[in-house]
């Protein structure tokens, strides 16, 4: 098993297959491959250290999902060009080799193109908090009746870093 290096990137790129055989559309899908692994309907453990086999000693490579029904098939790239465009296509930064865990965790759970997840829940969070210190800052450098909000600054930056704190070892972003 290949050590993890120090911040991959995976591509993720999901296609529902509805029209056709899964097997038809993967022969197109392979066309555009040059090496791969392909698993059928594969654990999120088998999924994982499979992906640890293929990425080695690099820091970017593909999992292409095409999902249909009854079947999911992954394959497993370092390059992946020429392909049609996906129905979803995520792009992970992870940091952490317990991130690659949770990622592989929600692509194998199916759940890895949900609207909302705590990355984005955290983002939100953040905002709010960050608009909160400008508009506190503004509201005691103006007032000095309200001069005791100043002391609540520091607090919302703690909880800024906590909320960062939590998140889960890897970055994830929708490709376009």
């Amino acid at each position: 098993m290949g050590s993890m290096p120090r911040g991959i990137r995976i591509t993720y790129y999901l296609y529902e297959v509805k029209d056709r055989s899964i097997g038809e559309y993967a022969r197109g899908i392979e066309s555009g491959l040059d090496r791969f692994l392909r698993l059928v309907n594969p654990d999120e453990y088998t999924l994982l250290m499979n992906f640890r086999e293929i990425l080695g000693s690099s820091d970017h490579a593909y999992v292409i999902e095409l999902r249909d029904d009854v079947n999911r098939w992954f394959y497993l790239t370092k390059e992946a060009k020429g392909l049609e465009k996906p129905d979803a296509s995520y792009e992970y930064e992870v940091g952490k080799k317990k991130g690659l865990e949770v990622v592989f965790r929600e692509i194998a759970e199916g759940s890895a193109h949900k609207k909302w997840g705590v990355d984005k829940v955290s983002s939100v969070l953040q905002v709010i908090l960050w608009g909160g210190f400008v508009l506190l800052g503004w509201l005691g450098y103006r007032n000095s009746e309200v001069t005791w909000i100043d002391n609540l600054l520091p607090l919302v930056l703690l909880l800024s870093g906590l909320i960062e704190g939590f998140r889960r070892g890897y970055k994830k972003k929708k490709k376009r």
